[in-house]
């Protein structure tokens, strides 16, 4: 006979293990991603099944298999969901990635987050599951995957649906590893040989009625200058508050531009990252740098301009390794490229930026001017300028000297990162308004464009700018005035 009462074993709350794979396999990672949609632009579907097919089999393989499983599913998820952030297509995303890792610190660090992140989804969902307890098939989480699966595909959010219209108003599943599978396979069955081109209408670039006029007369007469310049402005958006859109190209359309200049506004369609926006521009082509060797060249602006006796230059502050573009720019007809490392090599020419660090724009519109006005008498230059200060993440240094006053709008009072955006890209304007009312300078016609609009992981800041839309403004010189001579009548005699 015992002296004290035994204390009863404390009962802990048994979960039915279909409740705890769902938990583990379904709510916590795709919860995750949710929850960080409401504060991260993105567009993924709700339900990712890759998870839930991976607790099905769970309890077939040894534990490290399924973490590190989880973790890679996590890791691909992340990649697949943020690749259009940054306007990039997934295979486009994936093709790039080595230029992404020539990023150093920057790279390593975002490597950081992701794989910190990923691992903590995977254990907090397989301590959640607790799936390693039964052995076998888990046929709760199979078949809650086909009935999910089986819902998008009725429901007409599925690609192999077909459906001209969806019953469910929003897209309910996917399979990001799938996707992934999908996109290596077009790429290595493609690799370069077999790259997606599509000519686009002279409407939809912003040197659409350049291009109209270059390919239906000789290119030397047909620009109305002596030189041309385009330049494509990294990350230069539509700002929705029409209050704020004339913000950042005010300079292109002060009184003394428009004395010298005809100015031609508006938005073009974009698709794509910023080898997208160049090809666009340059080539009329809806691809991007990958498919360089399928365009036909022979429509391009540098190479045509070329042919007709133009010295073509192009002007970039980053690295000519980066995107292949030292390899693709002689390809479309420039004769000389100035990327960041020759550029740094003059005394007169600063870097700024953080992830993207390279030669200051202001610095860069400088010498985009001394190509101009240094021109030997006579020849004709055709000068391509890519921006580089406001890739994102931007450096506020790299705009200091902006002359414009972030407290104009509310949007840009509110979000200092959209503020340095917009001082960096008003210097861009500033710089060519420089450059078109220099006294000294020839007739010079000037195409200016956004590449695609700025791709803020916020959806507050990213609301701020139309999407798939970019400003352009062109400046076309006016013939200059005769001198008029006044008559004079001979005394009488």
């Amino acid at each position: 006979m015992t002296t004290g009462a035994v204390a009863p074993r404390e009962r802990r709350l048994q979960l039915p293990i279909w409740v705890r794979s769902i938990t583990g396999y379904l709510i916590v990672p795709n919860l995750a991603f949710l929850i960080l949609g409401w504060f991260v632009y993105m567009n993924r579907p709700l339900v990712n099944l890759d998870y839930l097919l991976l607790g099905a089999v769970a309890g077939l393989l040894p534990p490290a298999i399924v973490i590190v499983a989880y973790v890679l599913l996590v890791a691909n998820d992340a990649f697949v969901t943020l690749a259009p952030v940054f306007h990039f297509n997934l295979e486009t995303a994936a093709w790039s990635t080595p230029y992404g890792l020539r990023l150093g610190l920057g790279a390593a660090s975002l490597g950081f987050v992701l794989v910190t992140s990923a691992v903590t989804i995977a254990v907090l969902g397989i301590r959640f599951s607790q799936g390693q307890s039964r052995r076998g098939v888990q046929p709760s989480a199979l078949a809650l995957a086909l009935l999910i699966f089986g819902l998008d595909f009725v429901g007409g959010t599925n690609r192999l649906s077909h459906a001209d219209a969806a019953l469910i108003p929003f897209n309910l599943a996917t399979s990001a590893s799938y996707n992934t599978v999908l996109s290596l396979y077009h790429a290595v069955r493609g690799g370069r040989s077999d790259p997606k081109v599509k000519r686009i209408e002279y409407a939809q670039s912003a040197t659409g009625q350049l291009r109209r006029v270059l390919n239906t007369s000789s290119p030397a007469h047909s620009i109305g200058a002596q030189h041309l310049v385009i330049v494509i402005v990294e990350s230069l958006g539509q700002l929705e508050d029409s209050a704020g859109a004339p913000l950042i190209l005010g300079p292109l359309l002060s009184g003394d531009v428009r004395r010298r200049y005809t100015i031609n506004i508006g938005t073009v369609q974009t698709h794509g990252a910023t080898t997208s926006g160049e090809l666009r521009e340059l080539c009329g082509v809806d691809t991007d740098y990958r498919s360089v060797g399928a365009v036909d060249v022979t429509s391009c602006i540098p190479i045509q301009l070329r042919s007709a006796g133009f010295k073509t230059v192009a002007i970039h502050g980053y690295s000519g390794g980066f995107f292949d573009r030292a390899r693709w720019y002689p390809q479309i007809g420039f004769e000389q490229a100035w990327f960041g490392d020759d550029l740094a090599r003059q005394a007169s020419l600063a870097v700024c930026g953080s992830t993207f660090r390279g030669v200051r724009d202001p610095d860069a519109g400088r010498f985009v001017a001394r190509q101009l006005l240094d021109a030997p008498k006579g020849e004709r230059r055709f000068v391509y300028w890519l921006t580089l200060s406001s890739h994102l993440p931007v450096d506020a240094s790299c705009g200091a000297e902006s002359g414009l006053d972030c407290r104009a709008t509310a949007e840009t009072t509110r979000f200092a990162d959209v503020c340095a955006l917009l001082r960096i890209q008003y210097l861009v304007a500033q710089s060519v308004a420089e450059i078109a009312t220099d006294p000294l300078l020839p007739p010079t016609r000037f195409i200016v464009v956004g590449d695609h609009p700025p791709p803020f992981f916020s959806r507050a800041r990213r609301s701020l700018f139309a999407e798939g839309r970019v400003p352009f403004v062109e400046l076309i010189p006016r013939p200059a005035r005769p001198s008029v001579r006044r008559a004079t009548s001979s005394p009488p005699r």
